[in-house]
């Protein structure tokens, strides 16, 4: 009668037979893929199955997180002020512009005057009994630049606008310079002839 052995696994087994096959003899050849993320090749199959871990949503969120201080810290800052002159200029345009534009749609003339080395008005004109164009009150807008931006050309000057959308006092066109003394910053509206209104 064949002695019985231990086989690898520390099951009893006959002389002559192979080790019994009830799992914990593959746990042996295999790691735990909870604890260690890698599968190493089974016996039977011969496949290998590789780690296939990602980046979690926390991992990203917080990448972005850092690189976005880095990038705020790293980047130069611009002064305030120049953002509110570049504001200004646009705000000129867009007051220009619209004052041309509604004199193209409404039927009448639109004027913008600039009455102060800080303040100007936009006004929708009226044909007065002698036929001439004065402007209606009070104007559509009064402007006021903020504090340290002042025209340093145009003081004066009034760019009105007929229903074709062109300048009725031609030789008024004009280059209007915003000045910011604080930073010695300047920004640059021109008014041409033909009514058209461009930064600089």
């Amino acid at each position: 009668m064949a002695r019985p052995s231990l086989s690898a696994a520390g099951k009893e087994t006959e002389a002559g037979e192979g080790p019994r096959n009830d799992g914990r003899f593959m746990r042996l050849l295999c790691h735990d893929t909870r604890r260690t993320g890698v599968h190493r090749a089974s016996v039977g199959g011969g496949r290998r199955y590789r780690s296939e871990r990602g980046f979690s949503l926390i991992e990203l969120v917080m990448t972005f997180a850092v690189i976005t201080v880095v990038l705020a810290i790293a980047l130069p800052r611009m002064p305030r002020q120049a953002f509110v002159l570049w504001g200004v200029q646009e705000q000129l345009l867009g007051d220009l512009r619209g004052a041309r534009g509604d004199a193209l749609t409404k039927g009448d003339h639109f004027r913008v005057d600039i009455t102060g080395a800080s303040t100007y008005t936009v006004s929708r004109m009226q044909l007065n009994g002698a036929g001439a164009w004065v402007p209606r009150t009070p104007p559509l807008k009064t402007r006021e630049l903020p504090p340290g931006i002042t025209f340093t050309t145009g003081t004066g000057l009034s760019f009105e606008f007929n229903t074709r959308g062109l300048m009725v006092n031609p030789s008024w066109a004009a280059t209007l310079f915003l000045y910011d003394a604080t930073h010695n910053l300047t920004r640059v509206v021109t008014v041409w002839p033909s009514g058209q209104v461009s930064p600089g």
